[in-house]
């Protein structure tokens, strides 16, 4: 009998479960709760209760009795009940959270009104959809904020093409911790509806919202209810830019897992703060469209697209050579001199899409994928090195019986060049470099804190690459100087390099010319192309 009841028990907690399961989530005194959040624990099923705080949720077939379902909901304590609980009773009661507001006075003191964030948008956005269908998704973006922050509105931007009748919208503020959202800061909920496009504000003021002793503030907008427009697919979605860091949120469910990925919402948010005399201020103050550095990631990933269309990186000629741990990808085109072109970091052959044409003209052109980047593939599972870039370099060319050839190097591809250069002066002609650093000290700090806070995020894409911009390269001054070959040294005038590093590389280096390319940044090979193929052109023919 004992085993029996064993193994009754343990059928018990490993049962499937498959139905709908309908019921109310109110407050103690039978108050419904609109737009609680609940998920399944562990298990990708979620939903939300409607405005009169009904609910309805699928259970999967792979779901034990034994499951918990999360009930959550601002101002409210989280309740946990397992599958057989609701079975039996669907009424979830949620008591009351303890707000406990500390007091904070500002006699005598004056605030100041700013602006945080994206304040215009931007000729190149794309959209952040959202699921009708999908209740439960978040997606927002981090605002760093001064140690006394007061929110008066939130200001985002509907994409124009939406379609619908109207849409309710769920707004959720949260702490932040490892550049992620943490903990829910709201105490009731707030609730924004609109019929129309465009800009949209969502008044905060009434909620008196301070916050003290914070850096970063987490917000997010979930669709909770929508209605479409007649004879119309449903459509709503969220204006968006291409940044360098990963500030874009997203979360499927309440207990699901944060995801951040690069770009940002087109948001801002309309603050009173107090500044300290020592305080930094916020990076995301007051961005518009006409920043120079937002132009220059316009042009770069509309050239990325072009780049993309193109037939380098991707032609039918394109060869592999294997090496141990590697094989790389290589394209060849016109005839001469060799000259061999080496792309930035996480870039490809199609970078060079505005210089291949141009210098196959006049050379033997050889452009290549780095190991790990475009096609080029990496078995190896150690951090990278531009010394190993280096090796790859000299393995490709001894397979290809080139004995002296020319090297063009932009970004990674530059400081690659420059070590292959110390390393094997023999087998350089002449070298150019474009956008190199000999250390991460020589980015721009901002560039490099955006580097390092993605480095901060458990599982970032491409990791490998992100650390070896963070960490390398580490080139001493008196290794340049043992360059006898000749050098020419480029930059832009508003490169993530800074200028200065880029003289001491010119002025180390005996045999060395500068050019710093006027009104371009990091991105020259796109921005400038034609300056740039008649410089590269013009040196390697003196």
């Amino acid at each position: 009998m004992k085993i029996i009841s064993v193994l009754g028990a343990l059928l018990l907690s490993i049962t499937i479960y498959s139905q709908k399961i309908s019921g109310k989530v109110t407050d103690e005194s039978n108050q419904a709760i609109s737009y609680c959040s609940i998920s399944l624990e562990n298990i990708n099923t979620s939903t939300i209760t409607d405005i009169n705080g009904n609910y309805s949720i699928d259970i999967p077939e792979n779901a034990k009795k034994s499951d918990y379902i999360i009930f959550e909901s601002n101002g409210y304590d989280d309740k946990k009940v397992t599958v057989q609980q609701i079975t039996t009773d669907a009424h979830i009661k949620l008591g009351k959270k303890v707000n406990i507001i500390p007091e904070v006075s500002i006699t005598g003191k004056k605030t100041k009104n700013e602006a945080l964030g994206n304040t215009k948008r931007p000729m190149l956005t794309f959209s952040k959809m959202f699921d009708k269908n999908v209740p439960t998704i978040e997606q927002g973006q981090i605002f760093d904020i001064y140690k006394w922050t007061k929110l008066n509105s939130y200001n985002f931007f509907i994409i124009p093409s939406s379609k619908f009748k109207e849409i309710t919208l769920k707004l959720n503020i949260y702490s932040v911790k490892d550049n992620l959202p943490q903990q829910s800061l709201l105490y009731e909920n707030i609730i924004f509806k609109t019929n129309t496009t465009g800009w949209q504000t969502i008044d905060l003021q009434k909620y008196k919202l301070i916050y003290t002793d914070l850096d970063q503030l987490a917000i997010t907008l979930q669709l909770v209810e929508s209605v479409p427009q007649d004879n119309a697919d449903f459509v709503f979605g969220i204006s968006a830019k291409k940044t360098l860091s990963n500030d874009l949120l997203f979360r499927y469910q309440s207990q699901g897992k944060w995801e951040a990925s690069k770009g940002s919402f087109i948001s801002n948010i309309n603050i009173n703060y107090m500044k300290d005399k020592n305080e930094n201020t916020p990076k995301n103050i007051s961005q518009t469209d006409n920043n120079t550095e937002d132009q220059s990631l316009i042009d770069y990933y509309k050239n990325k697209e072009k780049a993309g269309k193109t037939v380098y990186g991707k032609n039918k000629s394109g060869k592999y050579i294997d090496l141990k741990n590697a094989k790389i990808y290589y394209e060849e085109y016109g005839s001469g001199e060799p000259l061999v072109l080496l792309h930035g970091n996480n870039g490809s052959i199609s970078d060079f899409y505005n210089q291949i044409p141009d210098l196959a003209k006049q050379f033997k052109v050889i452009v290549l994928d780095t190991r790990g980047q475009g096609r080029s593939t990496d078995l190896s599972t150690e951090d990278y090195t531009y010394e190993k870039f280096s090796d790859d370099l000299l393995a490709v060319t001894k397979e290809l019986n080139i004995n002296k050839f020319n090297i063009v190097g932009w970004s990674d591809g530059g400081i690659t060049g420059l070590l292959f250069t110390i390393n094997h002066p023999d087998l350089v002609n002449k070298l150019i470099v474009v956008g190199a650093n000999l250390n991460p000290e020589g980015i721009e700090t901002k560039t490099l804190d955006i580097f390092k806070k993605q480095l901060e995020i458990k599982d970032v894409p491409n990791q490998r690459l992100i650390k070896l911009m963070v960490q390398q390269p580490h080139i001493e001054t008196n290794q340049l100087k043992t360059i006898k070959n000749p050098v020419l040294v480029i930059a832009g005038s508003n490169d993530v390099i800074k200028e200065e590093h880029t003289k001491l590389i010119n002025s180390s280096i005996p045999n060395s010319q500068l050019l710093i390319v006027p009104d371009s940044s990091h991105y020259v090979p796109f921005e400038k192309p034609d300056l740039l193929n008649k410089s590269i052109i013009k040196f390697l023919k003196i």
